[in-house]
């Protein structure tokens, strides 16, 4: 199975809207488009904040994968919020900064479809080590 048909296939991608448009070499792109179930707000649309963080742990995630060829479970992600997002399609960009034996380390920027910078993060991911369990890994899986 090929990583856009992974990504594409995961129920919780499914259930925000996550597309994966791109991952190749480090380097992913991927867009959610916002609707009034993402926000935090019920009198008008300000995405929760957990949307953008699972806009940028996904694309990093995929950027780490196209880098090292299999699952990269996320170990620690750190977001700076820098503006509310309150409509349209946010589009997150993320490329893999150092890619070690072990751990891998991405840089991920979240953009509205204005180019406004809504959130900046860092992430790390596991990429050895340990004893090559993975809930990833089941008949489904290979």
């Amino acid at each position: 199975m090929d990583l856009s048909e992974m990504f594409a296939r995961m129920p919780y991608n499914d259930h925000l809207g996550i597309e994966l448009l791109e991952a190749e070499d480090g380097y992913a792109v991927g867009e959610l488009e916002l609707s009034q179930e993402h926000s935090s707000n019920p009198n008008q649309l300000v995405a929760h904040g957990g949307v953008a963080y699972s806009l940028a742990d996904t694309v990093g995630g995929a950027a780490v994968m196209s880098a090292n060829f299999t699952v990269t479970p996320t170990i620690n992600m750190r977001m700076d919020y820098l503006a509310p997002a309150t409509g349209g399609t946010l589009r997150a960009e993320a490329e893999v900064i150092r890619n070690g034996d072990s751990v891998a380390t991405v840089s991920v920027d979240v953009t509205d479809e204005d180019g406004t910078d809504i959130a900046t993060a860092r992430g790390t991911y596991k990429t050895g080590g340990g004893d090559d369990g993975s809930a990833w890994r089941g008949e489904e899986a290979e």
